[in-house]
């Protein structure tokens, strides 16, 4: 059995993810993407069984991208609503520099390859785990309503995907302005 090289894996990945986002999910051909990525179609199943199983990969794969930058330049010395606003705002430049992710989750989320596994359901928390973090700190403190955290996550992440794709619909930049209006209404909606 050939041995599996973390860059070739890579490629193909950051390559379905191209192709998904000209294409859609529905429209992603494994042929496509081998003749795409510069490799073999034999070589695309060597790390990938099927498409489901690449599809599945590809989230993964996106959800610990996206996310893992989420804490950069947020201390344990902050106060909830600095943590929350740093957070916020690291989510929110990931969807706006990469708004390929956020149109691949949206199908993902919406499609027949969206199946819980251990392996996505760890990705997630591990990747949200900042947010849900802040979030009950915020609430033992009472500085964040007293919801259930997957109800606070949802609206923070939900506003701050919308939010990214501004720049998309409008053809202009996204603000400071932009951004202080944006974890206004954010705060407003979680705060105590």
């Amino acid at each position: 059995m050939r041995t599996k090289d973390e860059a070739k894996e890579i490629l193909i990945l950051e390559t379905a993810l191209r192709l998904i986002a000209q294409t859609g999910l529905a429209g992603l051909k494994m042929a496509d993407l081998a003749r795409e990525a510069g490799v073999a179609t034999g070589t695309v199943y060597i790390y990938f069984a099927d498409k489901p199983a690449l599809i599945s990969r590809l989230y993964v794969y996106l959800v610990r991208l996206a996310w893992r930058d989420l804490t950069a330049g947020v201390t344990e010395s902050d106060p909830v609503r600095i943590q929350v606003q740093k957070i916020a705002r690291n989510y929110l430049n990931e969807n706006i520099n990469r708004p390929e992710f956020n149109a691949f989750f949206e199908q993902y989320y919406r499609s027949p390859f969206y199946v819980e596994t251990d392996q996505t359901q760890t990705a997630e928390t591990t990747a949200l785990q900042p947010i849900y973090d802040v979030i009950r700190r915020g609430q033992a403190e009472t500085v964040i309503k007293d919801l259930d955290p997957d109800l606070l996550v949802t609206l923070v992440c939900g506003l701050l995907n919308e939010a990214a794709k501004q720049p998309l619909y409008t053809g202009k930049p996204f603000t400071d302005a932009d951004w202080d209006a944006t974890f206004s209404v954010l705060w407003d909606g979680i705060k105590q």
